[in-house]
């Protein structure tokens, strides 16, 4: 059987199909890309810095004072309060978002550098210092 010979109309159409299709796949890979998700943090970034595993010094806005200790993965454990929490956070452009237990709210804070760790900083009001 003889192969039926192609226009150019057609090659031009599988061409542009081709290109759409292309374009389409480069850019969901780039919004991908750039997502954040959680867990993931930038090498340099404040939030790489404070989710290095390590226990940190933390202070509530009410004064207690207790441990912190995040991890890259997206977890972390705090102690000092009532009860030992198992916490949940994800990275945001200036900071991150914690939450430290299934029945408490998730916090939003941004995280300001101090001489020896962060501020954890809902607005204009400190919700948390970091310091080790």
């Amino acid at each position: 059987m003889e192969k039926p010979e192609r226009n150019r109309r057609g090659d031009r159409q599988e061409i542009k199909f081709l290109l759409s299709l292309s374009l389409v796949a480069f850019a969901s890979a780039a919004i991908v890309s750039a997502t954040p998700s959680p867990g993931k943090a930038d090498d340099g970034s404040a939030i790489h810095k404070v989710t290095d595993g390590r226990p940190w010094k933390i202070t509530m806005e009410n004064g207690r004072v207790g441990t912190l200790v995040l991890f890259q993965n997206g977890t972390g454990k705090m102690t000092g309060g009532p009860m030992d929490l198992s916490p949940k956070w994800k990275p945001t452009a200036d900071g991150l978002c914690l939450k430290p237990g299934a029945l408490l709210p998730e916090r939003c804070v941004k995280l300001v550098r101090t001489g020896n760790g962060y501020l954890g900083m809902n607005g204009d009001k400190q919700a948390f210092k970091l310091e080790r």
